[in-house]
């Protein structure tokens, strides 16, 4: 039986507000995953995480994990300077990057508005087969998260070039050899339907 693991890093610039967010969001997830008694939240934690039922404030947080029952990050947490801030979240072994992005797009508004975040993750196994190895990247807009996994970027890379000289099923390159032998233009042949598609209303 192999053993699995995800490994990850996060290194990113924000503000001391922001990075102060980001520790008591990881020190709450570390409490109610250890069956302790979290401190109050404060204001600025309700807000960035808001409570989705009445009567509990850390079911919001609890609502960026996979299982809210075992909220972890599979990482530490580490912050340095005063303002701003450097913030690194890295792990070997279950590195969460779901709940990280998250956690980073809930806590650091201020920091994506003026730029996207990214980071990128590995999984392997102790018995590596081409199945249980790979890795992702992850995009955290102020609107949006995207992830994307490196099996995908290499299977469009294998994929055959596509070839600019196919016969176009409207425009096909006998067409437009008769045209360059009678004179009657002097385009490439993609140029040539683009002038044709656009006479024509249609978009290339």
């Amino acid at each position: 039986m192999a053993d699995h693991y995800v490994q990850g890093s996060v290194a990113l610039t924000c503000t001391a507000r922001e990075a102060a967010l980001i520790e008591e969001a990881w020190q709450h997830a570390a409490d109610l995953d250890n069956d302790g008694a979290p401190g109050d939240p404060s204001a600025e934690f309700l807000a960035a995480f808001p409570p989705v039922e009445l009567g509990d404030p850390f079911n919001g947080l609890l609502a960026i994990f996979d299982d809210p029952r075992f909220p972890r990050f599979g990482a530490e947490l580490q912050v340095t300077g005063a303002d701003p801030c450097m913030v690194s979240i890295y792990g070997d072994s279950d590195f969460q990057p779901d709940a990280i992005a998250a956690l980073i797009q809930r806590c650091c508004r201020q920091t994506l508005s003026e730029a996207p975040i990214g980071f990128t993750w590995s999984y392997g196994s102790s018995r590596p087969r081409p199945e249980d190895t790979g890795g992702g990247w992850c995009a955290i807009f102020a609107d949006r998260i995207e992830f994307g996994e490196t099996a995908e970027g290499l299977s469009k890379a294998l994929q055959p070039a596509a070839d600019p000289w196919s016969d176009h099923p409207v425009h096909p390159v006998s067409d437009w050899k008769t045209e360059v032998a009678n004179d009657e233009i002097r385009l490439g042949y993609l140029a040539w339907i683009a002038i044709r598609q656009s006479s024509a209303g249609v978009a290339p």
